[in-house]
């Protein structure tokens, strides 16, 4: 039986009353603390092997028992030209249990008027490089010998790339406006969440040649760009580096950042291929004499906080970085980039993901104007990023359809 599912950005509308295959999913917050946006992702082929049936190009998710749609999209994150994803945001409780339904039509098409767009990632010449961001905050990379990752601060809710992007050829970069100005260019340093390879004692950036740091055309290896996902919930950048040579060995480093609605950090996935061993990945923050430095290596982070952007004058602004404490090997001082580092270790398959965020002191809505403020802001989201919103999957059963609505909202 094929069900003519109608989706909005609210309501799901069905021709008569017929039967509607759905997942049900019971979602748990394992944490004493209310969590705001916080995320799930799902695998498309995890929903396709518990029913065969389901297609992401027919589906609508809701809370058990209401057409309340949560906020989601579907992405294709490996480029293959295939949906393999499905990302949301929803907010909890402490210790809350919350039940979503995912109703969907095997043979049906989608209409949807979507949901408001909180997330934008960017390929802008103006600012040198691919960008990312949320409501909350905005980073770019350069994707060259620096491999460094900027940031540009909000005054405001809102999306800037694109303003940012139109504002900089004519004011440059650091002309202050409600909607953001650069307040990092990490230059030749990691900057808020950049990598490395970590080889013989020190990092290697992006290069043919064996000079850690090259800024000559003919030492760059080749890189690609793209957007992998640029949706109201989450918007990733990719940057492939191809031919890299490290050592006596040629590799393939692929690194995926990605941000959600609602947050400040970025998770960076790293996957190297063509290695004969795993490589340790060297991340972390650009060191300044005006931001201490504080480390939890229990917790897995380290942050800076102080009087570091790059404002005239500098006012505060911290970053951190958040790491898998299962997966660290070493902290370095690196005075070659000017970097607090975390050398970390990928596990066989040669993967890994880390998280890096940023605040700024400005903003009445935002920012983040004290250091205990900052701490907390790091603790927590650790704890968060570490103990992830639980999923479960139950395998549908045919439910009886709602009696179809009047009115489409």
């Amino acid at each position: 039986m094929v069900s003519a599912l109608f989706l909005s950005g609210c309501t799901l509308l069905n021709r008569g009353r017929s039967k509607v295959p759905t997942i049900e999913m019971m979602v748990d917050n394992t944490l004493p603390i209310k969590r705001t946006d916080a995320f799930v992702v799902l695998r498309i082929s995890d929903l396709v092997e518990i029913a065969p049936g389901f297609t992401p190009r027919a589906f609508i998710v809701t809370e058990s028992g209401s057409n309340q749609e949560i906020p989601y999209q579907v992405d294709d994150m490996n480029n293959d030209g295939e949906a393999d994803e499905i990302a949301m945001v929803m907010s909890m409780e402490p210790g809350q249990r919350k039940s979503l339904s995912i109703r969907y039509a095997p043979e049906g098409r989608a209409v949807r008027l979507g949901f408001d767009k909180r997330t934008r990632a960017a390929v802008h010449p103006e600012y040198e490089g691919i960008g990312w961001e949320s409501e909350m905050i905005a980073y770019r990379i350069y994707p060259d010998h620096r491999n460094s990752i900027g940031v540009f601060g909000k005054q405001q809710k809102g999306l800037s790339l694109d303003k940012f992007a139109a504002s900089v050829k004519d004011k440059g970069f650091n002309q202050l406006e409600d909607w953001g100005v650069s307040v990092l260019d990490g230059g030749d340093s990691l900057g808020c969440g950049g990598f490395g390879l970590w080889y013989e004692n020190g990092i290697v950036k992006p290069l043919n040649k064996s000079s850690r740091f090259s800024s000559k055309p003919e030492d760059m290896i080749d890189r690609y760009m793209r957007i992998a996902s640029d949706g109201p919930i989450r918007s990733a950048a990719q940057v492939i580096y191809d031919n890299w040579r490290i050592g006596d060995q040629t590799i393939r480093v692929t690194a995926t950042y990605s941000i959600f609605a609602g947050q400040r950090w970025t998770r960076t996935e790293i996957k190297v291929e063509g290695a004969d061993n795993p490589m340790k990945i060297a991340t972390g923050v650009t060191k300044s004499e005006a931001a201490e430095l504080v480390r939890n290596e229990e917790e897995g982070f380290f942050y800076t906080w102080g009087t570091q952007s790059q404002l005239d004058p500098p006012d505060n602004f911290g970053m951190a970085l958040v790491y898998p404490t299962e997966n660290f090997d070493s902290f370095q001082d690196d005075s070659e980039t000017g970097s607090y580092v975390a050398v970390l270790n990928p596990g066989a398959d040669n993967e890994i993901a880390y998280w890096s965020l940023a605040a700024w002191n400005r903003g009445e809505e935002i920012g983040v104007s004290k250091d205990s403020a900052f701490k907390l802001l790091v603790s927590s989201e650790a704890q968060q990023l570490k103990n992830p919103l639980t999923v479960t999957l139950i395998k549908p059963e045919e439910v009886e359809a709602a009696e179809p609505s009047k009115e489409a909202k």
